[in-house]
């Protein structure tokens, strides 16, 4: 993994929220290990803003249009690593972040959501919840 401590975690969230992290190097992992970081520094509605937030900078920062956010997506995966993060509270940031990339891939999703419910305008801009539960 390339966040071996907090310092690098911090510098790759910075990146994420300035809108300088490369297309390349955003890819699930950063999104969990960002939300991790939010997470362990705000309460969970302050966190979504943030992850919210800079998911929209950075779409605009990639030249992408901005109906490409996914708030169904970005709750259900902020959820999965509050939940993680509130069931393993002795790891350290760096330890908890590897954890969290290995455990959840972008698959694990598919277990509570279907292809066609993830599909709909409805998901991509409020919250639904999952239809596979």
């Amino acid at each position: 993994m390339k966040y071996e401590n907090e310092n690098q975690i911090a510098a790759m969230v910075a990146a994420f929220e300035n809108g300088t992290i490369a297309d390349a190097d955003w890819r699930h992992a950063e999104h969990l290990i960002a939300a991790y970081h939010y997470l362990s520094k705000h309460d969970f509605e302050t966190a979504l803003g943030k992850m919210r937030d800079g998911i929209l900078n950075l779409l605009k920062a990639f030249g992408a249009d901005s109906s490409k956010y996914h708030e169904t997506l970005t709750v259900f995966w902020m959820r999965t690593v509050d939940d993680f993060r509130k069931s393993n509270p002795a790891l350290a940031p760096a330890e908890a972040c590897r954890l969290l990339t290995e455990k959840y891939g972008r698959d694990y999703v598919d277990a509570f959501y279907s292809p066609e419910c993830l599909a709909t305008d409805k998901a991509r801009t409020e919250y639904v919840a999952p239809d596979r539960v």
